[in-house]
C-alpha cells in the first residue's frame, strides 16, 4: 500500500457545481481502480491525500499533473503503509466553508504550505496527524 499527498493551485476559482462534477468522476475512477483518499479545496487551493498500490496511485498522479484545472503540481510526500486511512471514501471531500474551529485548525495547516512552502510546521499536510484531523471532519 502506497500514499502520496501533492498541492497544486486552481487556474480559475471553481464553482461548487464544478467541484461537485470533478468529484463524482474521481469517485468513479478512484473506485474501479482501489485508490481512496480526501481532497481538500480551500481558496484555490486543492491539497490531496491519495492511497492505494503503489502502480494505481503513481498512475493517477501522472494523470492528475497534466490536468487543465489547476497548475504548479507539487508532491509533499510520498511513502510505503500499512493500512488506509480513508478505507471507505472513494474521494472524501472537504469544503472550505465549514464553520468550526476544527476546520481553522485544518486551514492553519494548509496556509503555511501555500505561502512559505519550505516552512516545516508540525502538523502539516504531509503528516498523519493532518489527514486524522481531516477525518475526523468527515463524521
Amino acid at each position: 500500500m502506497y500514499n502520496l499527498v501533492y498541492k497544486s493551485i486552481a487556474n480559475t476559482l471553481l464553482l461548487q457545481a464544478q467541484i461537485d462534477e470533478m468529484l463524482e468522476h474521481a469517485r468513479v475512477f478512484n473506485e474501479n481502480n482501489d485508490i481512496t483518499g480526501c481532497l481538500l479545496y480551500h481558496r484555490g487551493i486543492f491539497v490531496q491525500y491519495l492511497e492505494g498500490e503503489l502502480e494505481a496511485v503513481l498512475a493517477l498522479f501522472e494523470r492528475i499533473k497534466v490536468d487543465k484545472r489547476h497548475s504548479a503540481v507539487d508532491l509533499l510526500s510520498s511513502s510505503n503503509i500499512y493500512t488506509r486511512e480513508f478505507d471507505t471514501w472513494s474521494m472524501a471531500y472537504l469544503e472550505g466553508n465549514i464553520p468550526n474551529e476544527a476546520y481553522e485548525y485544518i486551514e492553519l495547516m494548509v496556509n503555511p504550505v501555500m505561502e512559505i512552502p519550505d516552512m516545516s510546521v508540525i502538523p502539516n499536510p504531509t503528516s498523519k496527524r493532518f489527514w486524522l484531523a481531516a477525518k475526523k471532519l468527515l463524521h
